[in-house]
């Protein structure tokens, strides 16, 4: 039978009759925190499969963001569009991860992570199939903002569901590789464009896109159960804190009664201003300004990487291929994360990797037809873009419960802002006088700052005990 002591500082809720929680200290032998026994419980196959099914949505949802870039140019001839026009189509996807971030966090800490999960799948499923039918622009351009928003929706409560039912050895790895199926996701539909694009047109590789979501909902309903931790943290009776833990294979004797320590955010779950209480503000600014920045770096480099090579002199197959290994360096990157923060703290490695390469964009900015140009690029992705996927997974264990999944999607939010802002105003920027090489050259200060803020995050919360 499981049973812990409080940590300094904490007190316990226990709630074993349906009433409101009461702070009482803890018995002898019939109290056990919930933490303690995931964090003690070997690995099994139901745990192993709740991260599989997790890691296929992500990856699914990493196509179903990226298709719209791969078949703009045959939605804009079966449009008879501009490609301005199609862009809007573009713009309105990552309009709509902004808003789905926004109210995913929100949804997945007011009531639960399992339901935003199906929801946000259901939806971005549905909506992705919604593409292919469109019959005019606008009406695509309105699917792939509710395309945007499933995806958004259902990313927080990913994270928030597996920072809390993963060993805390193991998380921090497991999380990242989980993100890393975004990255793999975004590469297949490159891949399966160039495949099938012939065969099914864009069409049907909407529907693809919409139909594999849905084939993973019944898995997500029968197999993902809710987060014991968060129902624990609710104040639920322990008998659906053990039902939840059965769902993962762990058995806990009938008799105990389950404990979570009260959080010091001082709001209720799902609370914005939690963000802002004295013990999480700063760790909220910092996440915020590093996924601005990083990440408004990350669009500007890979949105205009292509044309900046074209102006170098090479034909548009040519820039393709050399620009895509920007992307490819960021999975070997993300991969290569994954296994080294086994060993090393994950935010620290972040800090190095960008402090290693915030010169690269000085030494791509000025495109040259050899294997060393080829190999800069490659190096670029693998040490700016890899890494997120590391900030990705920080962010849903920087937080409590009670806020953990706003505070992952609120920071994700403020990335997508900084997307926006950089690859939106690249294009305004170069109609004013700016060179296009210039504009990529000073993605080195964004990404030298993100990785000078990382490292002062990674002190932060040493010095705090996050």
């Amino acid at each position: 039978m499981a049973s812990s002591r409080p940590l300094p500082g904490c007190s316990w809720n226990i709630r074993s009759d349906g009433g409101q929680p009461m702070t009482m200290p803890p018995p002898a032998s019939t109290l056990a925190d919930v933490a303690a026994v995931l964090d003690s419980a070997p690995a099994n196959r139901r745990r192993t499969l709740v991260i599989l099914i997790c890691f296929a949505i992500v990856a699914i949802e990493g196509f179903d963001a990226a298709i719209i870039g791969f078949v703009a140019p045959q939605i804009t001839a079966h449009f008879h569009s501009t490609p301005g026009q199609t862009s809007a189509a573009i713009g309105a996807g990552m309009l709509g991860l902004l808003i789905g971030y926004l109210a995913g966090g929100i949804w997945s800490d007011k009531r639960g992570r399992r339901p935003a999960l199906a929801a946000g799948t259901a939806l971005f499923g549905l909506a992705c199939i919604g593409c292919a039918f469109s019959a005019a622009l606008p009406q695509l351009i309105g699917w792939r903002l509710a395309t945007g928003i499933g995806i958004g929706i259902a990313m927080p409560p990913i994270g928030a569901l597996l920072a809390e039912v993963l060993p805390s050895g193991r998380r921090a790895s497991t999380l990242t590789a989980v993100f890393c199926g975004f990255l793999l996701g975004s590469a297949l539909a490159g891949l399966l464009t160039g495949l099938l694009i012939e065969r099914i047109g864009w069409e049907g590789l909407f529907v693809l896109g919409g139909v594999a979501p849905l084939l993973c909902l019944p898995a997500v309903l029968a197999r993902v159960p809710e987060s014991p931790m968060y129902l624990a943290h609710r104040g639920a009776e322990s008998a659906r804190v053990r039902q939840a833990l059965a769902r993962l294979g762990i058995a806990v004797d009938a008799a105990t009664q389950f404990l979570a320590p009260r959080t010091q955010t001082g709001q209720a779950n799902g609370s914005v201003r939690g963000l802002f209480s004295p013990a999480l503000i700063r760790t909220t600014v910092l996440l915020w300004a590093i996924m601005f920045l990083i990440l408004g770096s990350f669009y500007v480099i890979a949105s205009w990487l292509p044309t900046l090579i074209r102006e170098g002199g090479a034909s548009v197959a040519a820039a393709s291929r050399t620009a895509a290994l920007f992307q490819s360096g960021g999975l070997a990157g993300a991969v290569v994360a994954a296994l080294a923060i086994r060993r090393v703290p994950p935010l620290r490695y972040v800090g190095a990797a960008w402090l290693l390469g915030a010169a690269l964009p000085l030494w791509i900015a000025a495109p040259a037809a050899t294997p060393v140009y080829a190999v800069l690029v490659f190096c670029a992705g693998f040490l700016v873009s890899g890494p997120i996927v590391v900030v990705n997974a920080v962010m849903a264990m920087a937080y409590p419960t009670p806020v953990r999944s706003i505070g992952a999607g609120w920071a994700s939010s403020a990335g997508r802002l900084g997307s926006f802002a950089g690859a939106g105003s690249v294009g305004w920027l170069v109609q004013h006088g700016l060179a296009l090489h210039q504009l990529i050259a000073g993605m080195a200060v964004t990404v030298l700052a993100s990785a000078l803020i990382v490292l002062f995050l990674s002190r932060s919360m040493r010095a705090s005990g996050g």
